[in-house]
């Protein structure tokens, strides 16, 4: 490794000490969380480089894996990424279950990558990818056995509790990942597996409000002959509106944590598709902005600034309710709405008022 690379390394060691972001907390489909390290060499020193290294590009790759579809990384060549790009991505890092000997390094990395700098890596290569997350949904893992079903404990639910699924770009949010003010797992004695299992729409609005999301997914899994075999259902709640999606079911050899990477990679493959555009020129909508109080608006300011697809939002006129925008967007308008739909909010077309974005609560 030469000193560039090695300086590269220990910078990055050096913002870990500033970095203090929580990944179990926020979720940002910027970090990359459980990658494992593992490395020897002549010094301690030495095994601690090249564990660092190596974790900081296979964690790039993950990330690159999540924000672009397999098309268009072999279009721009993204098949491998170098210890220099992978380091200079990097605004901070966390380390768990550290061990370390004379000859050997052994840890497990949460990886914060730069947003900025990640674009501009893109960006140089000509790759489109996708960096918004859609509205988060809350897992409710129910495991199969044969004494009966499980939801509270168990490994289908230890793999959606520590897989980092809140970072992907279909955001995961597992049952149990949240305290009540009394300490207690979020939602404990809001719902049973039998109610989980028959998709009790009364528990399962409850754990929704609980845990602050429009959706809930319920997902099966049952473990046998070398193989997990999972499926589920999203309950989507639009206001008194219950709209259900179903989860393809998926068998394959790994374990729970593998079936689990699974179910969310298939979910945002297709988000992926839904929202990635490819060149295209940019195109502009007015819009007004219809919400009720100050806090409805700045989440709907935040969906429309946030949104990946929209490149400027101009305010033009505030009231206490509605504001008028003009929007400056990328990709067909079928693209804008699903990604603000995904984002919480709806585009659709007003008889008398045009255009208006409105939240789906």
């Amino acid at each position: 490794m030469s000193l560039k690379i090695g300086q590269a390394v220990l910078a990055a060691l050096a913002a870990a000490a500033l970095a203090l972001f929580s990944p179990a907390e926020a979720r940002s489909p910027f970090t990359v969380t459980g990658v494992e390290i593992d490395a020897t060499a002549d010094t301690a020193f030495e095994a601690q480089r090249r564990a660092m290294s190596d974790g900081q590009v296979r964690g790039a790759m993950r990330l690159i894996e999540r924000l672009t579809l397999p098309e268009d990384r072999d279009e721009a060549g993204l098949h491998t990424v170098s210890a220099e790009d992978a380091a200079a991505m990097i605004g901070g890092l966390r380390i768990a279950n550290e061990q370390r000997s004379a000859t050997r390094y052994r840890g497990v990395l949460t990886l914060q990558f730069d947003p900025r700098a990640v674009r501009s890596f893109f960006a140089q290569r000509g790759a489109a990818f996708v960096e918004s997350q859609a509205s988060p949904v809350l897992v409710v893992p129910v495991m199969e056995g044969e004494s009966g079903d499980s939801l509270w404990r168990g490994g289908w639910h230890d793999a959606w509790l520590e897989g980092g699924h809140q970072h992907a770009l279909t955001p995961f949010i597992a049952l149990g990942s949240r305290q009540s003010e009394a300490g207690e797992p979020l939602g404990r004695g809001l719902i049973s597996s039998s109610e989980a299992r028959n998709l009790d729409e009364t528990a399962l609005r409850a754990l929704a409000r609980a845990y602050e999301v429009d959706s809930v997914a319920v997902v099966l899994a049952r473990a046998g002959g070398g193989q997990v075999r999972t499926a589920g259902v999203i309950m989507h709640f639009d206001g008194a509106d219950t709209r259900r999606e179903d989860l393809a079911s998926i068998a394959g050899a790994g374990d729970f944590g593998e079936a689990a990477r699974r179910m969310v990679q298939r979910q945002e493959d297709a988000f992926k598709r839904r929202a990635i555009v490819r060149g295209g020129e940019s195109a502009e909508l007015e819009v007004t902005v219809l919400f009720s109080n100050l806090s409805e608006w700045r989440a709907l300011q935040g969906a429309v600034a946030g949104a990946a697809l929209i490149e400027n939002a101009r305010l033009d006129a505030l009231s206490r309710t509605g504001a008028a925008m003009m929007l400056t967007h990328r990709g067909a308008r079928d693209q804008v709405e699903a990604e603000l739909a995904a984002r919480g909010a709806r585009l659709e077309r007003d008889s008398e008022l045009g255009w208006t974005v409105r939240s789906r609560r």
